[in-house]
């Protein structure tokens, strides 16, 4: 039998821990979902994530110790409460939320009107870098990224910085049942809940015109620096405001692009061509600037990125 806040040896990388952990799970907890599984095309991306799920001390591994107050412990370990975990998905800043609180044992779930200012035991923001999509051999969801914010105090402590991974099983109701819900905080802490109750939803998948892949070519050129190969390599630039054109980006119908930047913020200021955008450097540093382009006839989407560093 586990044992709560169990602990195991350091040296287990990230991967062996979720193997181990699953491994420690009981049968009954990994019985496959009774909805037969029908996914054939793996989702494009994730649209809504927004869902809570209950856990168990015996549902998490850790080398640490957690640091809780003894009366909290004792009320969990007691029975007179129960640990709660809140995922909300932020499409816009590509960001995942957790909140873990405490709620007297048996509250509804998902909690009505929980308040996000009272009860929480630790908190964190994961980064996405990621998202994995498949349907084999059963529907499911793999979210990857930094902490990028944390609390301070609770739990675990400031875990910032920390690799991150949530993994998600679903079924092909409707709507979706969230199922085998694991999330990593890699060298720290993972935690395994067999159901998760909310939202979660997914884009259309492309319908590619017969003849076409539905792949986007996107181009990215500058009238000083000319043609911008995207990844890892940096370009320095020395134009304020740059300009920037994917303009002749190709793809099978009407493109949108959509300029952002991850890490140190830019202004972005169009120039009425779509595609077209005239980035202002803040300061002296190296910017990533990300496009994604979407096809309106397919729903393909394309994302690209250039690392710019301004002298």
């Amino acid at each position: 039998m586990m044992q709560p806040w169990k602990r195991i040896e350091p040296t287990v990388t990230a991967a062996i821990l979720l193997i181990t952990f699953a491994s420690a799970i009981p049968l009954v907890a990994q019985t496959a979902p009774t909805t037969p599984a029908t996914c054939t095309t793996a989702p494009p991306g994730l649209t809504t994530l927004d869902f809570e799920r209950a856990a168990t001390l015996s549902d998490i591994l850790t080398t640490v110790t957690p640091n809780l107050p003894p009366n909290e412990l004792a009320s969990i370990t007691g029975g007179a409460q129960e640990i709660r975990e809140i995922f909300i998905y932020n499409s816009q800043q590509g960001t995942v939320t957790s909140t873990v609180f405490l709620v007297a044992a048996g509250a509804p779930l998902p909690t009505p009107n929980f308040n996000f200012q009272t009860g929480v035991i630790q908190s964190t923001t994961i980064k996405i870098s990621q998202i994995l999509t498949s349907c084999s051999p059963t529907p499911s969801l793999l979210i990857v990224g930094t902490v990028s914010a944390s609390s301070t105090t609770g739990a675990f402590g400031n875990l910032t910085g920390a690799p991150a991974a949530i993994s998600i099983g679903y079924t092909t109701a409707t709507p979706p049942a969230i199922n085998n819900v694991v999330e990593v905080i890699a060298g720290t802490v993972a935690a395994y809940s067999t159901a998760g109750t909310g939202t979660l939803t997914f884009p259309a998948v492309p319908v590619v015109p017969p003849g076409s892949t539905g792949a986007i070519t996107v181009t990215v050129t500058s009238p000083q620096l000319g043609t911008l190969v995207g990844g890892a390599k940096v370009v320095q630039v020395s134009q304020n405001p740059l300009l920037l054109d994917a303009s002749t980006s190709k793809g099978t119908g009407p493109l949108t692009f959509t300029w952002t930047t991850l890490g140190a913020p830019v202004n972005f200021v169009g120039t009425g061509t779509p595609g077209q955008i005239l980035v202002t450097f803040p300061s002296k540093g190296d910017f990533v600037i990300q496009l994604t382009i979407t096809d309106s006839n397919t729903g393909t989407t394309a994302t690209y990125s250039v690392i710019l560093e301004y002298t």
